[in-house]
């Protein structure tokens, strides 16, 4: 698997997602509400992306297969921060998170939850998620979670077109109906860049049956999907190398089956971290899944990330 290569990109417009016919049920009960009582949190700086104050968060399971789909993406230039990961087939789905501080008026195409998802918005605390369904076997790992699961089962009126593909959710109506609690920080540190770092304008990472690429536009990234432009403005790329391992779920699409897999968001590796044009090589750790993921240089201290939205590439 090619996971660490130079192409040349184009920066630009808003990306789409195609919808394929992975199966879906559309279902799981809202998690219980578990932020407490009394006062609320006080809000403290962003612990998303250094922009603003704490708002609540939301994350959204979105699609991201084809150029169809990918031509009417709505809101990833506005997520704090999102992970591009492999599902079945090798192809790519993005999970976003946002802040409720600076939302968009419509996030998606949203498709179907995973496996992963679960200890990888562990680190979040509890958070609301939206997906479009799930299979079957998942239903119970996700009503377990501490999640309020947001589906057109629980919350038909959040999704537009009565939740058939291609469907789309406006958080501000779902923060309104369901607030979560302030986000909590992944682990991540912001500030001036460290020393020392390689230049790197450009870079591409592969899956079996989808890439992302990045290109430094001289203040932030411009992103591409599967070579199509996506989005700009991200500040830190990260690609995380983490192991990626056939899930506990089969799914049956188009008559034959689909073993889902599962990325293992939680231990230690290598990660190379790029901003402000350059790169620098980093060991990621998260031994506790309800812990962030710290980034550490050579000599032990902090990765620094850059104020603004972050891409979290997970690859092997």
């Amino acid at each position: 698997m090619d996971t660490h290569s130079t192409v040349g990109l184009r920066g630009g417009t808003v990306l789409a997602v195609v919808v394929t016919g992975v199966a879906t049920v559309a279902g799981c009960g809202g998690g219980a509400h578990v932020s407490g009582q009394g006062a609320r949190p006080e809000r403290s700086a962003n612990p998303l992306d250094n922009i603003g104050t704490a708002g609540d968060a939301l994350a959204v399971k979105i699609d991201n297969v084809g150029a169809r789909v990918q031509a009417i993406h709505r809101g990833l230039a506005e997520a704090d921060i999102v992970y591009w990961l492999e599902v079945e087939g090798g192809l790519s789905r993005f999970l976003a998170v946002y802040d409720a501080n600076h939302l968009p008026a419509l996030i998606g195409p949203v498709r179907s939850a995973r496996q992963t998802d679960i200890p990888l918005l562990q680190q979040y605390g509890h958070v609301d998620f939206a997906y479009s369904g799930a299979i079957s076997g998942l239903i119970p790992l996700l009503d377990r979670a501490d999640l309020r699961n947001v589906t057109p089962f629980t919350d038909p009126d959040v999704f537009t077109d009565r939740a058939v593909d291609p469907t789309f959710i406006d958080p501000h109506r779902i923060l309104a109906a369901h607030p979560s609690v302030p986000a909590r920080s992944p682990g991540f540190t912001f500030g001036a860049a460290p020393g020392g770092g390689d230049a790197s304008a450009a870079m591409t990472w592969r899956l079996p049956a989808a890439s992302i690429g990045v290109r430094y536009n001289g203040s932030t990234y411009d992103v591409a999907v599967d070579g199509r432009p996506a989005w700009s403005g991200t500040a830190t790329v990260v690609a995380q190398h983490v192991s990626i391992r056939p899930g506990l779920f089969t799914d049956f699409n188009a008559g034959h089956p689909d073993n889902e897999v599962f990325t293992v968001s939680t231990g230690s590796g290598q990660a190379e971290v790029l901003r402000d044009g350059r790169e620098w090589s980093t060991r990621w750790t998260r031994p506790d899944p309800a812990a962030g993921t710290t980034f550490t240089l050579p000599d032990g201290s902090a990765m620094a990330f850059a104020t603004g939205p972050v891409l979290m590439v997970m690859v092997p």
